[in-house]
């Protein structure tokens, strides 16, 4: 007989005292939406993004976000697994998960912006045009009960050279001003 800890969505923790079957029932719950492929339209971003996925044991996947941007804009994007552990049992857990940045909506897709490593920080890409794109995450489930990870999406548009030519502009007229003051305190 053991005592498993866990949270419900207040965040107020619930004391199971039985065999393991409590713990396992919430892992199953889990894992219960598993998809083995999934394809999710998050329409146009200007600021951020996040969803998760849930993968059945053992199955490698490979899911896509499809997205649009209304100008250019810099991508920030982050993908890591949720990892839970019973001892030396992983109940939950991705390997391999990876992420790769493509033009237009998946499958269409023909320049590849970059790839990175989930779990491993944060990575900015650079989306020169307006338009579709889409991620394409992979990886294999190989927790006891599959895995769950989620994928964030930070969209902020690169300003315009109309926008760096009045930033020199104001900056000429501020040291102009600061010029002119010098020469009047002398």
């Amino acid at each position: 007989m053991f005592a498993a800890v866990a949270f419900n969505s207040t965040g107020i923790y619930m004391n199971f005292k039985k065999t393991g079957v409590a713990l396992a029932i919430a892992v199953s719950a889990l894992a219960a939406g598993s998809v083995q492929a999934a394809t999710v339209n998050a329409g146009t971003i200007s600021g951020s993004y996040s969803t998760v996925f849930n993968v059945a044991q053992g199955v490698s996947f490979a899911d896509t976000v499809n997205f649009s941007i209304a100008s250019p804009s810099t991508l920030t994007g982050t993908a890591a697994s949720l990892k839970l552990n019973f001892g030396s049992l992983s109940l939950l857990d991705i390997a391999g998960l990876t992420v790769n940045v493509w033009n237009n909506s998946h499958p269409f897709g023909t320049t590849n912006f970059g790839s990175f490593a989930g779990g491993t920080g944060s990575y900015t890409f650079n989306l020169p045009t307006a338009g579709d794109y889409h991620v394409d995450i992979t990886g294999t489930a190989t927790g006891a009960f599959g895995g769950t990870y989620a994928v964030g999406l930070q969209v902020a548009a690169v300003p315009e050279p109309e926008t760096y030519a009045m930033l020199l502009a104001g900056l000429g007229v501020m040291g102009a001003i600061a010029r002119r003051r010098k020469q009047n305190a002398a």
